[in-house]
């Protein structure tokens, strides 16, 4: 009895100091303050979807376009959506940007949040008529994987340059443990996408040295036979074969539908490749950009959406197909058995 109103003294201890310091203790809340939805994967509609683990409990994470989170115990039905991010007016990007094509990843003790972030009312250049808004990667921080995510602290300046247009970075890191983000500059800004990787200081709030690109959407590879090949490269994402191979997948568009491929990194390379797009994409017909992940049985999941026109809306519903990666080249098996 003594140990319960002990720890509940704690609690309220903790509350009143937070509210002292105009501190909101963060819960996971509705956008709107409506009643959580349970709703079935295959009756979701949202592009980019990316999933990441929560081992202390047991339970998948799911964002994408827009930046909510859903969570699940068994990646069929899923609840939410919950906001997971803290902006305000004096960020770049500021209190309700575009947000695209996010992921959360794990990097000392930390969860870092990396997506991207559009101003349409901030114009930084035109390409022809079409105007191009401010639109970049940046990453956001947090201590728990629900967030709440928030600029780095030690963050003095936008982490891109303001005047590139970029988009769908993923973060990695080397052997050593440095960290990475690896991004595409818009093809609407240069009329060819590349795929570029910037080093990260050791808190992850600037850049170390000058982008450099891996490759573009020009490279020798699924666009061979094409005459008219797709200036667009979206969705990079890093993986590694249990044979040592460690390949990027990016999405594109072959024939008008979206598709997703990949390249390799020379045996030996790492990040610094070279790399070779494959000739023949893994997905195509309408699939877009993927990410991997584990589920808690150790089964490999590639996740990415498949656009559908149902009675002539558009729907972008969210797809797992189980993987195998014990080749050097990454292979689908078919669908994930929930």
């Amino acid at each position: 009895m003594k140990h319960t109103i002990v720890i509940y003294l704690m609690i309220i201890m903790f509350a009143s100091s937070c509210r002292q310091q105009g501190e909101k203790v963060w819960t996971l809340d509705t956008p709107d303050g409506s009643p959580v939805r349970t709703v079935s994967i295959d009756t979701m509609n949202m592009r980019n979807p990316f999933i990441s683990l929560d081992w202390d409990n047991l339970t998948y994470y799911m964002t994408g376009d827009g930046g909510f989170l859903w969570k699940s115990k068994n990646l069929r039905e899923w609840q939410g959506p919950f906001n997971a991010l803290m902006l305000d007016e004096t960020q770049w990007m500021g209190a309700a940007p575009q947000i695209t094509a996010p992921e959360i990843h794990r990097y000392k003790k930390k969860y870092y949040y990396v997506g991207t972030f559009t101003r349409p009312d901030v114009v930084i250049g035109t390409n022809g008529t079409t105007a191009i808004p401010r639109r970049s990667c940046q990453l956001l921080q947090s201590d728990n994987l629900q967030g709440p995510y928030k600029p780095i602290e030690t963050q003095k300046k936008p982490l891109l340059a303001p005047e590139e247009a970029s988009r769908c970075a993923t973060f990695t890191y080397d052997e050593y443990g440095v960290g990475y983000i690896i991004y595409s500059h818009d093809w609407v800004q240069d009329g060819v996408g590349t795929t570029q990787i910037i080093r990260l200081s050791e808190d992850c709030a600037k850049q170390v040295g000058d982008p450099y690109i891996m490759f573009d959407a020009d490279e020798k590879g699924w666009s061979d036979d094409n005459e008219s090949p797709s200036p667009i490269m979206d969705g990079p994402f890093i993986f590694d074969t249990e044979e040592g191979s460690l390949g990027i997948m990016f999405a594109t568009e072959i024939d008008g539908e979206e598709a997703l491929c990949v390249a390799y990194s020379k045996e030996g390379c790492g990040l610094n490749g070279p790399w070779t797009v494959e000739k023949e994409p893994l997905l195509t017909g309408g699939y877009g950009q993927a990410t991997i992940f584990k589920d808690f049985d150790g089964t490999l999941v590639l996740v990415l959406h498949k656009k559908n026109v149902i009675n002539g809306e558009v729907r972008y519903v969210p797809q797992l197909l189980e993987l195998d990666n014990q080749y050097k080249r990454l292979k689908i098996k078919g669908k994930y058995n929930y």
